[in-house]
C-alpha cells in the first residue's frame, strides 16, 4: 500500500508542481519583483518556526499577492487602504503556511530524492525547446526573472516537500459503503421550489436626492479610495533578434550599439532611433503594480521606469526582456501621487451613497416580505405592484449551471415543510452578492430511484472521489493544526 500511495505521489506531485510553476511564471515570476525598498532597511516583516520574513522578500512576495487579485477580480478589484492590508495580511500567512508546512515535513522525516527532483525540473514546458529540456532556455528564463540557480533549487525541493506530505495524507484517506451510499443519494436527489429576486434596480429609481455634505462626509472619510498612485507613461524603443537577423544584421553587435547611444545621449531617444532605424514606440499611463499592456506587466519595466535616474528625465540602461529581446526606455510624463479632489469625485460618490441606500431599502423591503410569507404562506402583499413574481423551478440538480449558485445551495439547505427545522425551515430570505434581495421556498424533494441504480453501477468512482475529498479535508485539518500551535510574531 505505501508503494501504491508513494507511486502516486510522485506523479501527482510532478503535475502540481509544474501546474503552480505554469501560473507564477504567468502572472510575474518569482523573485522578478519590484524592488520597492532600495535603499530602505531591510527589517524583519514577521517570524515563525525559526525563519524570518524580510522587507525585501515581503515586497516581493506582495507584489504576486497583489497581481492574482487583479487578474483575479478584474474590474471588481478596488485599489484601497482595506485591499491592501487585507493583501498584505494574505502575503504574511501564505509565506507563515510555506514555513510552517515544510518544517513539520523535515520534522516527519520526509525526504526528496535528486531523481525526483530531476524528473519536476525536465518536465517545466517553460524549460524545454522543442519538447525537451534545454539548459540554455532554463538560465534565460531565470535571468529574465531575476532569479539564481541555487534560489530556484531551494524554492523546488520545498514545494515538492510540501506537496508529498499532502499527497501522502489524501492518498491515504478512504471512504466506508455508508459513506458512500449517502454520496450517491446526495447528488443524485432533485428538488422542486419556487424563488422570488427583488432587484435594488427597483428602489435605485426613486432617485434619491444626496446632499453635498453627505458626500463630502463619505469623501473625507474614505480617502484613500479616492487616492491616485504614482504612475508613468513612457516610450521606448525596441531590438528584436528575428528583425536583426531578417535585416541581415549581428543582434548582439546592435544591442551593444543600442547600449552606448542611449547612455551616451540620455537626455532622449530620438538620436538613437534615429542613428539605428528603428521606431519609437509609446505606452500610457501605469503604476508600481503594472498596466494592461505585456510589456508593462514585466517586473525589470516597472522597475526601471519608476527608478530615480530614469525618473529624472534620463534614458534607462538597456533592459534584457529575454534573450531575444532588448530595450530602452524613458519616462514622457510623470504623475506623483495625490488623492483626487472632492469636485472630480463628487458625483461618483453620490452614485455610490445612492446605490447603498437602494440595497439598504431592498433588504428592509425583503425581510419585512419574508416575515409575513413566514406567518402566512398564502401572503402576496405589493409584490405585482413591483413587477415581481415568483419563479417555479423543477427537479433541480444539486449541480445545475442554469441557477444562480447562491439561490441553488439554499434551495438545497432547506427541508420539506412537513419536517419542521428550526435549523433548517422550507422558506428562506437573503441578501444575494449584487445587491438584491432573493427569497427562496422548497416545493418537493426528489428521490430518484431509476438514477439511484445508474449511480450504483458508479461505486468505485465515487469511493475514489469521496476518499479524496476526506483525504483533502484530513490534510486542512492538518494544516490547521500546525498553524494553530506555531507561534507567528508580526512586527509592528
Amino acid at each position: 500500500m505505501l508503494q501504491s500511495i508513494r507511486d502516486k505521489a510522485q506523479g501527482w506531485i510532478t503535475s502540481t508542481v509544474i501546474g503552480l510553476l505554469i501560473v507564477i511564471f504567468a502572472l510575474w515570476g518569482i523573485h522578478g519583483y519590484l524592488e520597492l525598498n532600495i535603499g530602505k532597511e531591510n527589517k524583519v516583516v514577521a517570524s515563525v518556526v525559526g525563519q524570518s520574513l524580510l522587507q525585501s522578500d515581503f515586497d516581493k512576495a506582495y507584489q504576486r499577492v497583489y497581481q492574482q487579485a487583479r487578474e483575479r477580480l478584474g474590474g471588481k478589484f478596488v485599489n484601497n487602504e482595506k485591499m491592501a492590508k487585507q493583501l498584505r495580511l494574505q502575503t504574511i500567512q501564505q509565506w507563515e503556511e510555506t514555513q510552517v508546512l515544510a518544517q513539520a515535513a523535515l520534522q516527519a522525516k520526509y525526504r526528496i530524492s535528486q531523481t525526483l527532483i530531476d524528473s519536476v525540473l525536465l518536465n517545466i514546458p517553460v524549460f524545454q525547446s522543442a519538447g525537451r529540456f534545454s539548459a540554455q532556455h532554463f538560465y534565460d528564463v531565470l535571468n529574465t526573472l531575476n532569479y539564481t540557480k541555487f534560489q530556484f533549487l531551494a524554492d523546488l525541493k520545498k514545494l515538492i516537500l510540501i506537496n508529498q506530505v499532502q499527497e501522502g495524507i489524501i492518498q491515504s484517506a478512504f471512504a466506508l459503503p455508508g459513506d458512500i451510499n449517502k454520496s450517491i443519494n446526495f447528488i443524485n436527489q432533485k428538488r422542486d421550489f419556487a424563488y422570488l429576486i427583488i432587484p435594488y434596480s427597483n428602489f435605485l429609481a426613486e432617485q434619491f436626492s444626496i446632499p453635498d455634505s453627505q458626500a463630502l462626509a463619505y469623501y473625507q472619510q474614505n480617502k484613500h479610495d479616492f487616492a491616485q498612485a504614482e504612475q508613468v507613461s513612457i516610450e521606448y524603443i525596441e531590438l528584436l533578434l528575428a528583425k536583426e537577423e531578417k535585416d541581415g544584421k549581428n543582434f548582439a553587435e546592435a544591442r551593444n550599439n543600442l547600449a552606448n547611444l542611449s547612455y551616451t545621449h540620455p537626455d532622449s531617444l530620438d538620436f538613437v532611433a534615429n542613428k539605428l532605424g528603428l521606431s519609437i514606440q509609446s505606452i500610457p499611463f501605469f503604476d508600481k503594480t503594472g498596466g494592461k499592456e505585456a510589456l508593462t506587466k514585466n517586473p525589470k519595466i516597472i522597475a526601471a521606469a519608476f527608478s530615480q535616474d530614469v525618473l529624472q528625465g534620463n534614458n534607462s540602461p538597456i533592459i534584457d526582456i529575454n534573450a531575444d529581446r532588448a530595450i530602452v526606455l524613458r519616462v514622457k510624463q510623470h504623475k506623483f501621487p495625490a488623492t483626487q479632489p472632492f469636485p472630480d469625485v463628487r458625483e461618483k460618490i453620490k452614485k455610490v451613497l445612492g446605490k447603498q441606500t437602494a440595497i439598504a431599502k431592498t433588504q428592509a423591503y425583503g425581510e419585512g416580505l419574508f416575515r409575513k410569507l413566514m406567518e402566512d404562506s398564502s401572503y402576496v402583499g405589493n409584490i405585482g405592484k413591483k413587477s415581481l413574481s415568483w419563479q417555479v423551478v423543477k427537479r433541480a440538480s444539486r449541480y445545475s449551471d442554469q441557477l444562480n449558485a447562491a439561490i441553488l445551495n439554499v434551495a438545497f439547505k432547506l427541508v420539506p415543510s412537513n419536517k419542521k427545522s428550526t435549523a433548517s425551515p422550507s422558506l428562506l430570505g437573503f441578501a444575494l452578492e449584487n445587491g438584491d434581495y432573493a427569497l427562496v421556498r422548497l416545493i418537493t424533494v426528489h428521490e430518484d430511484e431509476a438514477n439511484k441504480v445508474l449511480m450504483a453501477q458508479k461505486q468505485k468512482f465515487y469511493r475514489e472521489k469521496l476518499a479524496k475529498d476526506f483525504g483533502q479535508l484530513d490534510y486542512r485539518l492538518y494544516t490547521q493544526a500546525l498553524l494553530k500551535k506555531a507561534k507567528l510574531v508580526i512586527s509592528r
